[in-house]
């Protein structure tokens, strides 16, 4: 290895660390600000309201978990609707969907292109971890590509699930999916460092290893192991009926039924 080769990668390490002390000293308010900021830019809307993108439909591994429900009809609550791209396809599958997303411009272009293919989806605009929802409203929650791990620390993410499980019918499901990457499991000293400066700072005082920019574009929590996520399901009372990584996918997904409490 020469020196500017090995000065190269010293580089990259440095680059990654100063990523995770961007994560500590941010707040989860700010995180999900910081996530949003993002999404509200007019090429972002623009790209995921698109005709192209809609048309695309759900992605292989979402199309899986589909198939995987042992119902295809009753109210489904979609979380993060985006420009319909999930929600077309789902209620031709059979589901009177609602959706919620944060930024009206989504929501209404959600339902625009379901008014051209005939189909009627209702949409509200709202924080999906801050929802106010009618008890056994809904028979199915269906959570958007990875918006699970959207949501900053493990507290937020249970109280949701809490919220969700209060929603559902009884014997009621979520369709999760959650941004999966079982190499950033970093070691104790690092997550100590990172700990330590979130204190100091005041900032995500909950940081978890896993936590991340991703891409320097949103906040993104990953998950390493499957207790690491099938926990915080058992904390809001469901059971993990399915659990899948899709191979090449940096993503998994899950099939969770409300337990009774």
């Amino acid at each position: 290895m020469t020196l500017h080769h090995f000065l190269g990668k010293g580089c990259l390490r440095l680059g990654r660390l100063i990523q995770s002390l961007a994560v500590a000293v941010m707040r989860p308010d700010d995180l999900v600000r910081f996530s949003r900021e993002t999404y509200q830019k007019s090429d972002s809307i623009a790209y995921w309201c698109s005709d192209e993108f809609i048309a695309s439909g759900l992605y292989a591994p979402e199309a899986a978990l589909l198939e995987r429900l042992p119902s295809k009809q009753g109210r489904l609550l979609l979380l993060g609707i985006g420009g319909g791209r999930e929600a077309i396809p789902l209620a031709q599958a059979g589901f009177e969907v609602s959706g919620v997303d944060y930024l009206r411009e989504y929501a209404d272009a959600a339902r625009e292109q379901a008014r051209r293919r005939g189909l009627h989806i209702e949409t509200v605009v709202g924080d999906i971890a801050k929802l106010d929802l009618a008890p056994a409203s809904f028979d199915v929650i269906w959570f958007s590509h990875a918006i699970y791990s959207l949501v900053p620390t493990r507290q937020r993410r249970i109280a949701m699930l809490k919220t969700m499980h209060r929603t559902l019918t009884d014997q009621g499901q979520v369709v999760c999916q959650f941004h999966w990457d079982p190499t950033i499991k970093k070691k104790k000293t690092l997550t100590g460092l990172i700990k330590g400066l979130a204190f100091l700072t005041w900032g995500n005082i909950h940081y978890e290893s896993g936590d991340m920019l991703w891409r320097n574009s949103e906040f993104l929590h990953a998950f390493a192991t499957e207790l690491d996520f099938t926990q915080e399901c058992v904390a809001a009372g469901f059971k993990v009926e399915i659990f899948q990584i899709f191979p090449g996918w940096l993503r998994g997904g899950a099939v969770l039924i409300k337990e009774k409490n």
